[in-house]
């Protein structure tokens, strides 16, 4: 018995077992709740299936919409001949089968413009190290030549102590500077010749040797030369401080190829204006080269193009730009397709118009021609088919699974009966070796590409699954690409046969039962009315609409776009209707169909949706009502107990006036 909803007692009095006996009538009165938890479980379990089974078809209409791509049947590939040929191609649909020579003596580059000079200021070599404008901060310390230590303090001593120092250490070298390229560079040479020139050692404790760039240069004869100038820019400073050679004041415009690049000396550094550089639209890019100390534009189109520059201030000069003779201009591209009887020029390495349908991208040049075969792309179009007849067969199998029924285990799929589901498996076999509407060129059955359900007379059972001959495939595709493609993918098409005040028609025809001719009356203000007429000449529909001169109207008939003269005169138009169809495109609209809101998957998970809330409400109100049985039970059993134990006081007070009464006739 049960107390405050948690702790049971069974029958003090009664002795009976009060909560089992509860515990067991409850059992009997939930048995119909556990039946509609069955049925929710089933259904749901089967709403799960159905969602499994639209993902699988869902696969399949991808892999159908692959082989609708014109690119994946009749594409092509080029293959290249010649080993590590300086060059790639690739094909498209439209290209022509045949063996190409192709021959590239140029590659086509970019315009450069870089400074004709160092643009740094030169070494003062007699200020202190520290504020010299070396490319790097030197630390104090010693640094050693051919063992020998020599001290430096960049805070004192200027480049001509140094330079004193050495030549006065006993080291038996003699160090000056020398000019290259029209800036000092720091030489160290040999007082004998072949004498020793060891720079630098373990124990150094300046950089002096690695800021002035000679501690890692090589040895030329008896001497050593800095790799790089001992100045530099100081690309973080602004441009009024930045070192450079020709100094740079107050604001300006710097122009290249017609876009604005706005400075101020003041405020902008070198780094700054080269990132403002290239995130503009100026196509070019900008750098600096610091070992060189240049200053550079490189166009990011390449070819003979120059690149235009002017500037309102001095930055141009100062980054030795704004002479002609800094420019550079590119080179274009110059092959052959003929083997070098007739050569042709491009501004870019990339080509797309010396071979029909063929793109050619150089990146070297050749002395032999390499040879390049175009042709159909026939390895990634049995790849897409294997696609398509491996989903199919999945989606053909788990509908099997479904709804089978095994006649000895007397056990049925989830789905078994289901004539929806068997009617999509079906109609998928029945369009699988259907004829394709309207063809009559080479092929008009999948059959005759190599995809069937197995030969004819095959042992039962082995028809159950999608086949594909791959060779038959292989045959087809390389014989005739386009006709295979069409077998797969036709759509119904409409041409303009005679023309009136329509006079040019984009598009297909939508939802056409049969081909036919459309006649479209105009009354020379703009409304027309359209009769679609079958193969046989009877009238299938009407419809009107509006158009203006030289406009378009895409409503009249659905999926075409009809475009007017520039006057209409009132003059009727007519549109032939071929209503072709490939066996994958009536699959991909029948699959559509039944992936739609309408079709058999959306209704059968709405329905179980359906199912499944009206379930739990029944379960809720039923649960109510346990809940009230329960407690009506519990208190039943209280009840009892209470009056037994009012029966139990009674009797005994009742045995113990007996008891009284006796007592007192003994007595008497």
């Amino acid at each position: 018995m049960s107390i405050g909803g948690g702790f049971r007692v069974d029958g003090l009095i009664s002795g009976l077992q009060t909560g089992d006996m509860i515990e067991q009538i409850m059992a009997l009165e939930r048995r119909p709740l556990l039946g509609l938890q069955r049925q929710q479980s089933q259904i749901r379990a089967k709403q799960a299936a159905w969602r499994d089974l639209a993902s699988k078809v869902q696969a399949l209409q991808t892999a159908i919409a692959n082989l609708l791509n014109p690119a994946t049947l009749s594409g092509n590939t080029v293959k290249i001949g010649t080993t590590n040929a300086p060059l790639t191609a690739s094909a498209s649909s439209s290209a022509t089968p045949g063996t190409y020579s192709v021959l590239v003596s140029q590659l086509a580059t970019s315009t450069v413009v870089r400074s004709t000079a160092p643009i740094s200021a030169d070494i003062d070599t007699t200020a202190p190290l520290a504020t010299a404008r070396l490319r790097a901060p030197v630390t104090a310390g010693t640094f050693s030549i051919n063992g020998v230590s020599i001290a430096v303090d960049p805070e004192v001593d200027s480049l001509d102590d140094v330079l004193e120092r050495i030549n006065a250490s006993g080291a038996g070298v003699t160090a000056s500077v020398t000019i290259v390229d029209g800036r000092a560079r720091l030489q160290i040479s040999a007082n004998t010749p072949g004498g020793a020139l060891q720079l630098g050692s373990a124990g150094d404790t300046s950089n002096f040797l690695s800021m002035t760039q000679v501690l890692a240069a090589p040895r030329n004869g008896d001497s050593i030369t800095g790799m790089a100038s001992l100045t530099t820019v100081n690309t973080t400073a602004a441009l009024a401080d930045a070192g450079l050679a020709v100094p740079v004041t107050g604001r300006g415009t710097l122009t290249i190829n017609g876009v604005a690049i706005d400075y101020d000396a003041d405020v902008d550094s070198l780094s700054t204006l080269i990132a403002r550089i290239n995130a503009s639209d100026a196509g070019v890019i900008a750098s600096y080269d610091p070992l060189a100390d240049r200053f550079q534009l490189q166009s990011k189109r390449t070819g003979s193009l120059t690149i235009s520059l002017s500037d309102t201030g001095t930055l141009a000069s100062a980054l030795g730009i704004a002479d002609p003779a800094a420019q550079t201009l590119g080179t274009n591209a110059a092959y052959s397709i003929d083997g070098g009887a007739t050569w042709r020029y491009s501004t870019t390495n990339t080509v797309a118009d010396a071979i029909p349908g063929v793109t050619l991208t150089f990146t070297g040049t050749t002395n032999d021609p390499a040879t390049l075969t175009v042709g159909p792309d026939v390895d990634a179009a049995v790849a897409a088919v294997k696609k398509f007849v491996d989903q199919f067969n999945t989606v053909l199998s788990a509908i099997r699974t479904q709804t089978k029924y095994d006649a000895t285990t007397q056990q049925a799929g989830l789905l078994s009966g289901d004539h929806g589901l068997l009617s999509v498996a079906t109609t998928l076999r029945n369009r699988i070796v259907g004829m394709a509407v309207g063809l009559t060129g080479s092929y008009t059955l999948l059959g005759q590409v190599g995809l069937s359900f197995g030969k004819f007379g095959s042992a039962v059972g082995t028809t159950d699954n999608l086949q594909l001959d791959e060779a038959k495939l292989r045959a087809a595709l390389t014989e005739n690409p386009n006709a295979v493609f069409e077998l797969f993918a036709a759509q119904p098409s409409a041409r303009l046969t005679a023309a009136g005040d329509i006079v040019s028609v984009v598009g297909r025809p939508e939802g056409l039962p049969t081909g036919g001719r459309y006649e479209i009356e105009s009354d020379g203000n703009g409304n027309l009315t359209a009769r679609l007429y079958d193969a046989a000449g009877q009238l299938v529909s009407t419809t009107t609409g509006t158009i203006t001169p030289g406009g378009t109207n895409t409503t009249l008939i659905p999926g075409l776009t009809l475009r007017a003269s520039d006057t209409l005169t009132g003059a009727g138009s007519t549109l032939a209707v071929s209503n072709t169809e490939g066996i994958l495109t009536g699959i991909d609209r029948y699959l559509r169909e039944v992936l739609s809101d309408n079709g058999v998957f959306k209704l059968r998970d709405t329905g179980a949706d359906a199912q499944l809330k009206q379930l739990d409400a029944q379960i809720r109100r039923l649960e109510d009502r346990l809940d009230m049985r329960e407690a009506s039970l519990i208190r039943q059993f209280a009840l009892l107990e209470q009056t037994l134990a009012r029966m139990q006081a009674q009797s005994q007070a009742l045995a113990s006036q007996l008891m009284g009464l006796m007592a007192g006739a003994s007595y008497r």
